[in-house]
């Protein structure tokens, strides 16, 4: 009775660690370091260009401030890095060059799809990044990933297009004419689409 006993213990015990461990690797799992250095993200190759990181909905991105020399941010844009928003998403605040350790890290968990757009306020032309995070709809138009267009996605859109809100669930159904930007001929495609004034939406 006792060595059966003793066997179940084990058994739970061993159970018991290696849900631990499991659970431990999928929160490591679930972050992804962009490396932040002098003018770029991600890598040298992207100086003066714009990182591109894709992460699955519920994810955490990290930026390790720590290769770099110089002062940086990395701070949400909102729908244009041109004219960014006033209210940004999230904001790391000026982090110095040559800081280390946990003060060289910050961190966003991105918990809804879409595509966001995020700069450096200390290099704002030079240095860019867009976070594409997973879990999107597919269907043109459907900016609130509801599963049908309808006027509701236009407000998004032009709600969107004048900075009023950061970003969409779903970013990336929105450029709707395939312009390379999410504007108010999105919204009016959208619009006509709706009350029947056009059979469908590109493509």
């Amino acid at each position: 009775m006792r060595k059966r006993f003793a066997f179940r213990t084990i058994i739970g015990a061993g159970l018991l660690i290696a849900v631990a461990l499991l659970t431990q690797q999928s929160a490591v799992a679930g972050q992804t370091t962009v490396q932040v250095g002098d003018i770029w993200f991600c890598d040298e190759s992207f100086q003066g260009g714009v990182c591109e990181t894709e992460i699955d909905t519920g994810e955490t991105v990290v930026w390790d401030f720590e290769g770099a020399n110089a002062p940086h941010t990395t701070t949400a844009c909102g729908a244009d890095c041109d004219n960014p928003t006033d209210n940004p998403l999230w904001d790391s605040g000026i982090v110095q060059g040559g800081t280390t350790g946990d003060d060289a890290l910050f961190e966003y968990t991105f918990d809804q799809p879409g595509t966001y757009r995020y700069y450096c306020e200390v290099h704002p032309f030079l240095q860019r990044g867009i976070i594409i995070v997973g879990g999107q709809g597919g269907l043109v138009g459907d900016v609130n990933c509801g599963g049908n267009v309808d006027a509701i996605d236009a407000a998004l859109i032009l709600q969107y297009s004048a900075g009023l809100i950061n970003s969409l669930p779903c970013e990336e159904n929105a450029d709707v004419n395939g312009s390379g930007a999410i504007d108010s001929i999105d919204a009016a495609l959208v619009l006509q689409f709706t009350a029947g004034l056009l059979p469908s939406l590109p493509p």
